[in-house]
């Protein structure tokens, strides 16, 4: 049948616990990867062997969209009041990031679940990515 010609052909393992509510009170480890794994955010700066900011790793040399990204990551909580952020490093082809959902009031447990999703974990990526990559097409800037 062809409605069955790709079925669970191209899933790859979810990493999310099962049965888990990504809305909930807590700390979340974040990595985002870039298309292919294409250096959009920069190269590492070999010229700075010492970067004090970094505790003595090599500094980044950030693209336009890296800046965009970064500014993006600390715009989060103006538009999600309730994320509070921790540490975060934007790589070459990646970052990581540790965001807080702070929320103690809430009471209701939905488990993560397909489909229309507000006020949790997806929700608050998806509009990361999206902001990044609309100022991206805006300006003209390859990045995918």
């Amino acid at each position: 049948m062809e409605e069955d010609k790709y079925k669970n052909k191209y899933r790859t393992k979810s990493f999310r616990k099962p049965n888990w509510d990504y809305g909930s009170y807590g700390l979340y480890f974040i990595t985002i990867c870039t298309h292919e794994r294409i250096h959009y955010f920069g190269e590492i700066n070999e010229e700075s062997s010492i970067c004090t900011e970094t505790q003595g790793i090599v500094s980044l040399r950030e693209t336009p969209i890296a800046e965009i990204a970064h500014h993006s990551w600390l715009s989060i909580p103006q538009y999600h009041p309730y994320i509070e952020l921790d540490e975060f490093v934007i790589m070459p082809n990646h970052l990581h990031g540790i965001l807080f959902i702070n929320r103690p009031d809430k009471v209701s447990w939905e488990i993560n679940k397909f489909g229309s999703q507000s006020q949790n974990l997806a929700s608050i990526i998806r509009g990361y990515k999206s902001s990044v990559k609309k100022y991206a097409t805006i300006n003209g800037i390859d990045f995918k």
